[in-house]
């Protein structure tokens, strides 16, 4: 197995923890709904430990220090086992309440850290404060920036764009809301969640034009 006995997912048996590999494990076994059969618990443990009380960033690994990519990778990982936890735990315990189903980690100083210590002043985003920005980190740290302002722990996959998309859909945020809030993305598949509703319309609609073209050959 490549989980590890931290909790989180390596890139093959016996390697350790990692925020990349524990993102692609998650995401592939929650598309593939087979996220009963890793230990969950263990998981929401390791990835709890992830996000430094101080920056307020997560790191990838045990005893690192924050990057700003794992904002996503760690971030995006909670969002996806939150709502995974809340729609499979058979206590009937729920992470969040009827009235703000936010996050399990700090939404709040996860955006304080990507707005006022990853973001560069002349643009783009970094790894952390005296690191260059790249493209990479700009990626990322976009991505768990969404994560952070708009994941619920509620169904998945969504079934309407509406979600998140106003203020009163919002998680908890940092700054000024009229400039940062950015477009909502699904937490399993990093992508705007207008794009994700299109492309399952589309195969939904090339299912229905199959299924009746094999009727009417078999007729």
């Amino acid at each position: 197995s490549c989980q590890t006995y931290e909790g989180g997912f390596g890139a093959e048996p016996f390697n350790e923890a990692h925020g990349g590999y524990t993102f692609c494990a998650l995401a592939a076994l929650r598309i593939l709904d087979f996220v009963s059969i890793i230990n969950v618990e263990t998981l929401r443990s390791w990835l709890a430990r992830r996000q430094l009380e101080f920056e307020g960033g997560f790191c990838g690994r045990t005893n690192k220090l924050v990057d700003g990519c794992y904002s996503f990778w760690q971030g995006g990982a909670i969002a996806v086992l939150d709502c995974w936890y809340n729609e499979n735990n058979a206590t009937g315990e729920k992470i969040g309440s009827a009235d703000e189903e936010g996050l399990s980690f700090d939404e709040v100083m996860l955006q304080r850290y990507i707005l006022l210590c990853a973001q560069d002043v002349n643009g783009g985003l970094r790894d952390k404060p005296s690191k260059p920005k790249d493209f990479y980190h700009s990626c990322y740290n976009l991505s768990g920036l969404s994560v952070a302002q708009h994941a619920l722990s509620s169904s998945w996959p969504s079934t309407s764009c509406e979600a998140g998309d106003d203020d009163t859909n919002l998680n908890s945020l940092f700054g000024d809301a009229s400039v940062n809030i950015l477009g909502k993305t699904d937490p399993v598949l990093n992508i705007r969640l207008e794009r994700v509703m299109y492309a399952t319309e589309q195969f939904r609609s090339a299912n229905e034009r199959n299924d009746q073209e094999v009727r009417g050959n078999e007729t």
